[in-house]
């Protein structure tokens, strides 16, 4: 499928990619509209089983995606309003399917931070290292009694002795070496749940597990981004022709805003109204 990067949110996820289907693809194209939702989507070209799956793409891979809308380019402008409402209408019956709620719950467990897979160190496991390592240590001294280095070999008797002192002292319940390991592996394993934990937060508030959440708060990205567009702006030639604002503060201001303005007052408009009833129902 060809990928289109949606220019009215662009983190617009499944439960709201209709919305901006309409909007997007308004904003910039026209068509005819006919009798009932399955009309508009045979206009545009695409039947709803296709339809259906570039919702859930456009979700899925954080951009918009409507293979096969050749018929768009034939919308007429006075037809706008309706569109996004029968898309809107579209929207909100696909965010309360089966499938919908499907595609959501299994992309979110797709991408959730997945919990550390660190296992603490018992008392068992670091008596016995060190035990090792000991050895080791001790086996190393006693070579060292044979050096030809005469301050190497001078030092491994006291390397000897210290070394069969720390080996008894490991049978001490409270040996500070074995605390002070297992001490120091609680606050790493501490540290590292704690970073979960908070990357666990950051997702849920993200992509939260009820996507009647993830969808008010789309809603409203929507009547924040739309609230102020001033749809008497002037234009002029930029680069290479290209059309830009005459006020250089609305060239700063953000595409989606710039995107409203293109489709015009009664498409915004209509777009804002849906917005607002969907808003009503969550509530």
């Amino acid at each position: 499928m060809k990928r289109y990067v949606s220019t009215l949110l662009k983190v617009m996820k499944i439960f709201m990619i209709v919305v901006v289907f309409s909007f997007a693809c308004l904003c910039i194209m026209a068509m005819k509209v006919a009798k009932m939702s399955e009309d508009v989507w045979n206009q545009l070209g695409i039947a709803v089983p296709q339809a259906n799956m570039d919702i859930k793409n456009s979700v899925l891979h954080g951009y918009l995606d409507y293979t096969g809308a050749k018929g768009a380019k034939n919308i007429l402008p006075t037809n706008r309003v309706a569109v996004v409402n029968k898309l809107v209408e579209y929207a909100k019956k696909h965010s309360k399917s089966d499938e919908f709620k499907k595609a959501y719950a299994n992309y979110r467990t797709a991408v959730m931070p997945k919990a550390p897979e660190y296992v603490l160190e018992t008392e068992e496991n670091v008596r016995a290292a060190e035990k090792t390592r000991l050895e080791q240590a001790l086996k190393m001294a006693e070579t060292n009694l044979n050096s030809t280095n005469p301050k190497i070999k001078n030092g491994a008797p006291a390397s000897i002795e210290r070394i069969k002192k720390e080996m008894e002292a490991l049978n001490d319940p409270k040996n500070p070496t074995v605390k002070k390991r297992l001490d120091d592996d609680k606050k790493y394993y501490d540290a590292i749940m704690k970073s979960h934990a908070q990357e666990l937060e950051k997702f849920n508030t993200k992509l939260p597990e009820d996507p009647a959440v993830l969808i008010k708060r789309r809603l409203e990205e929507i009547l924040a981004i739309t609230a102020d567009v001033d749809y008497g702006a002037e234009l002029k030639d930029g680069y290479k022709g290209k059309k830009v604002f005459v006020n250089p503060l609305y060239e700063k201001k953000p595409k989606d805003w710039k995107l409203a303005y293109r489709a015009g007052k009664p498409t915004t408009d209509a777009v804002r109204a849906a917005a607002e009833n969907w808003l009503k129902e969550l509530k």
